[in-house]
This record gives structure tokens, sequence and C-alpha cells, in this order.
């Protein structure tokens, strides 16, 4: 049920913010801004067009301030909002689109309304009896879900035991003159673990998002020495509420130097990005997968892109996943690890491989980000409508904010 509250007499009016198209079409939007909350204050947006004013979902957290843009804008055009401020007031709530995290032992369900979007596993998931141990891990996403409920991920499969939904370890590393590879777990090389300590941890729910950082370390396994972290990552998950027929989420991964060592995250073919080991019901007959530049299994491996999409045939219809690469990212645009459609059965994998035809290092006192932005969908979507996404994505609307 969407709620109203009426603006008070003593409302104070703190910014108004104009919204520009700019030359795309903007749907689906998510508008995000910079801005530190006062304590105690309450805040309400409103949609103004002539003399009238329309309450707007807005959520005040993490140093930001998010509202759906509301229908689609066309290219060119403009939408006003403004900010006000008083005591009484809220925000409109809407109970069946607001995003909320339940937290368990095992890890973090981030629903929208009472849809689950995505699971976040961070307890060690164990292994089915006689496969080995080495292959025990946590930190990944698995299930996440189509608007509708279909599953569009898998774990452990037998042919790749170490594939965990979506996740994104380092295969080939040079640290302190070793070789590590987080990825392939049954070398005993290196893995990546759930810090549950971290002070930086949190999870958020709300009108418009929810979600929640979880810290992973990248862990050097010791042979007859203590365990060393190589690599601190902050991982952060926003999902979005306020879009229609998709569901949008954010994922973003903060790299930093685990001690007073570099690392070098050597060019290798597959790891790092954003991985995804597809349905496990997905084969070469009943899924595609397309890139941003035209590229199929035939042809994809090895190729950039800004984006790629997944979709088949899942249980109970048709289903998929775009993710979108941002241009900020390195190596930008992205090159693609894609399993050719004769490889493995035809089974789905896909990922942006960011050293897969570079090398990266990692120096101590900086942090380096790669963000992605996921879409996934019932049915299908066009190469069209997934560039659109990207361009929304990558060029976000100009923000005119006039303060009060």
């Amino acid at each position: 049920m969407l709620i109203f509250f009426a603006m008070t007499a003593n409302a104070q009016l703190l910014a108004r913010y104009t919204v520009k198209a700019g030359k795309y079409t903007r749907h689906n939007t998510i508008i995000s801004i910079t801005a530190e909350a006062e304590k105690g204050a309450v805040y309400q947006l409103y949609q103004v067009e002539g003399k009238t004013k329309t309450p707007v979902a807005l959520q005040v957290s993490n140093g930001r301030f998010v509202w759906p843009l509301g229908s689609d804008l066309p290219a060119g055009q403009r939408r006003v909002f403004e900010l006000f401020k008083n005591g009484k007031d809220a925000a409109p709530v809407n109970a069946d689109d607001a995003v909320t995290v339940d937290n368990s032992a095992d890890g973090f369900t981030v629903k929208r309304g009472r849809k689950p979007v995505l699971f976040y596993q961070a307890a060690v998931k164990d292994v089915l009896p006689g496969v080995d141990t080495a292959f025990r891990r946590g930190g990944f996403i698995h299930p996440a879900y189509t608007p509708g409920g279909k599953v569009l991920t898998n774990i452990q499969p037998k042919d790749h035991y170490h594939h965990y939904g979506i996740w994104n370890p380092w295969t080939d590393t040079e640290f302190e003159g070793q070789t590590v590879d987080f990825w392939n777990l049954k070398k005993l090389s290196g893995t990546v673990r759930v810090n549950f300590e971290s002070n930086r941890n949190y999870s958020v729910s709300g009108p418009v998002w929810g979600g929640f950082l979880q810290v992973q370390d990248h862990v050097v396994l010791g042979k007859g020495v203590p365990d060393k972290t190589a690599i601190n990552e902050d991982l952060e998950v926003s999902v979005y509420s306020g879009t229609q027929d998709v569901q949008i989420w954010d994922y973003k991964s903060t790299l930093s130097c685990g001690t007073a060592s570099p690392i070098v995250l050597k060019e290798y073919r597959y790891g790092g990005g954003f991985a995804i080991r597809g349905a496990e019901e997905w084969n070469n007959e009943n899924s595609a997968v397309l890139t941003s530049e035209g590229k199929t299994r035939k042809d994809g491996d090895m190729t950039h892109a800004r984006w790629f999409k997944v979709a088949g045939e899942l249980k109970g219809g048709k289903g998929g996943i775009l993710v979108l690469s941002s241009p900020e990212n390195f190596n930008a645009p992205q090159p693609l690890r894609i399993w050719p459609e004769k490889d493995q059965q035809g089974q789905v994998f896909a990922e942006f491989s960011p050293t897969k035809d570079k090398s990266w290092k990692l120096e101590p006192g900086n942090q380096y980000h790669q963000q992605y932005r996921v879409i996934t969908f019932d049915g299908d979507l066009t190469a069209e409508q997934a560039e659109a996404y990207w361009s929304d994505y990558a060029h976000p609307p100009e923000i005119k904010i006039e303060k009060r």
C-alpha cells in the first residue's frame, strides 16, 4: 500500500533538483546524489509539475539521497523535484516494493517486497559427500533470481566444483615472490574468506534500496606458516525498488592490499571481475549469450564489451541477466571469458575478466574499484534495450541542484 503524507505548513524547502535527461531517454532510472543528512531530521521529496507537488519515495542513508526517477523521461526533457525538511512527515512507503535484508547465520537474503532478489552466502558452503573438502568456501551470490523468481545461477556443478554462482576471485597472481591462485581451490594455494569481524560490514533496508557491504579476504594459504591476507575486498551490493518489469542491483568491489606488499594480478584468461555460472538447466540449445559488440558464444571469448546478456529457458519460463560494466573500470571496455557453445556440454559461463589481456598491479595504500550493474528479467531483452540500460548507467542524467 502506498501511503501519502500531506506537506505541513512549517515544512522547510531545502533544495530544488532539476534532472536533465540529456541525449538519452531515461527508463527505470535511479537517482543517487551524495549528501549528508541532518541528525534527527525527516525529509520528503516531491515531484513538481506546475503547481502540483506529488510525493516521491526517498531514502536517506549511507551518505546518499536516492529515489526512483519514475516514468520514462524522453531525451532532451527535464523533471523537477523539491526536497523539504520538516519534523513530522515521512517519505511515502510502498511495503510491496521496499527492499529488505534478512540476516541469518548463513548470509543475507535481499528481498523486494516479498520476493527474493538474491542470496549472499557468507558462511562456508559445504560440499556433497565424496567431494574434496578443498572446494568449500563462502563469499558468493546464489541464488540470483529473475523478478518472477526463476533461478539464474548454479554452484558446485560436477564439472567445476569451484564455480560459485556469482563470484570474483583472481586466478594467476604474484605475491611476495610466489604464485597464488585464489580461483582453483583444489590447488590449496589461495582462497576467499568472509571477514565477519570487520567494522566496515553493514546491511541496509529501505523504501528505495537495500543491500549490504561484506569484507572478503583473499587469503594465501600457508604451508607450514600462517595464512596471510593478500587482498582486502569490500563487496557492496545495492538492490533498488521503483523499477518496472526488471530488477536492478549494483555490485561494487573495492580492492586494497592486505599487507605492506603489492600484489600483481597477472594476465590470465580467467578471474577477477564479475563471473556467473549460469542456471543448471541452460545449455547450447535453450540459452544464448550476446555482447554489446554483437558477439555470441561462437565468437565472444577474447573480445571486449560494455555489457553481456545471458537469457534462456528456465524452470517456469524464459528469463535472463544483463551485466553492465562501468566505463571507469580497469581495462574498460573489459575483456570477456565466455565458454564457447561446444564447451562443457553447452553449459553457460560468462565473465568480465579485467586481466585477461593485461596485468594489474595493486599497490599498498591505494583502493581499486570494480563496478557493475545487474539487470535481471523474465522473458528477454533486445540488444537495443540492453544498450539503453548501459547508456543510462554509464552516462547518468545531469542534476542541477539549487540550494535554498
